[in-house]
């Protein structure tokens, strides 16, 4: 029984000493650079908006634990502004906020999704509480220039060198008067050496008009436009635009690979250790 005992023990401890040699590790991209970035998340809280602020502010949420220094803001508008959250590194806040807006604004106010809407009395106090203070002026909404301009203000520490960068989900039918035009907000922007990387799901109503005009406002200040319809296409943009911001920093990417010979080393010791307390025994 012993010498069979030594035999499986000394199989176990070549077979972990070989997992050990093969040194099994995990690797991870990353771009030191990036820790000295501001983003302002800054949404169009429109009925026809809703699914996609949902899946912009879960995708983020879920980004949170990747984050090293990074500050974020969360700013929303309809015919006015409310700031959700200023910049910060807090990333339980920003986590916990992230997630509430998610679910909160994931409500299908107007019906764009038929026959999947939910109701209830607490879903409704919850979209209402996160949309509160965006809806300041009556009869209008989706006053897309000066919720750009509003956005644009939530950086401050001017003084210091930071990448500065807003993320700007709007679908661009404005239904009001305005104070600012387009081209004067992302003017606003760029004089304040903002990167600007516009999100366009699509306009109901408005048609090719709305893309062209934002389009040619993004474009024109050096800024970046992503188009799709398609909600779930969110998290790819979201990784196209962190890529670009690497290139705009002058940052390289690099590879950390980290070995993990825990498991293998403790397994290896444990095996010799049993075969020379079973060949003491034997002898």
């Amino acid at each position: 029984i012993v010498r069979v005992l030594q035999v499986g023990v000394a199989v176990l401890a070549v077979i972990s000493a070989s997992v050990l040699s093969g040194r099994i590790a995990s690797e991870r991209i990353q771009t030191p650079e990036f820790s000295s970035r501001d983003i302002v998340l800054c949404l169009d809280v429109s009925g026809s908006m809703y699914e996609y602020d949902a899946e912009i502010l879960d995708t983020f949420a879920q980004l949170v634990d990747t984050f090293e220094g990074e500050r974020v803001a969360l700013t929303i508008f309809n015919s006015t502004s409310r700031t959700v959250f200023p910049l910060t590194n807090d990333y339980d806040l920003i986590r916990r906020e992230l997630e509430a807006g998610a679910e909160a604004i994931d409500f299908d106010e107007f019906g764009y999704r038929l026959g999947n809407r939910d109701y209830s009395e607490d879903k409704v106090r919850q979209y209402v509480e996160f949309v509160e203070g965006t809806r300041g002026i009556p009869d209008e909404a989706s006053i897309v220039p000066d919720g750009l301009a509003s956005c644009a203000q939530e950086f401050d520490r001017a003084e210091e060198d930071r990448s500065r960068s807003i993320i700007f989900a709007t679908d661009n039918e404005v239904n009001g008067d305005p104070i600012f035009t387009l081209e004067e907000a992302t003017q606003r922007v760029a004089d304040r050496e903002i990167d600007l990387y516009t999100f366009y799901p699509g306009a109901f109503e408005c048609g090719p008009r709305c893309f062209e005009e934002l389009e040619a406002a993004t474009e024109d200040q050096d800024g970046e436009l992503f188009e799709s319809s398609d909600p779930e296409a969110i998290p790819s943009i979201i990784n196209q635009i962190q890529k670009t911001q690497a290139e705009v920093l002058g940052a390289t990417p690099t590879v950390v690979r980290t070995d993990h010979p825990t498991a293998g080393f403790v397994l290896t010791f444990l095996g010799l250790v049993g075969i020379l307390v079973l060949g003491w025994r034997t002898r």
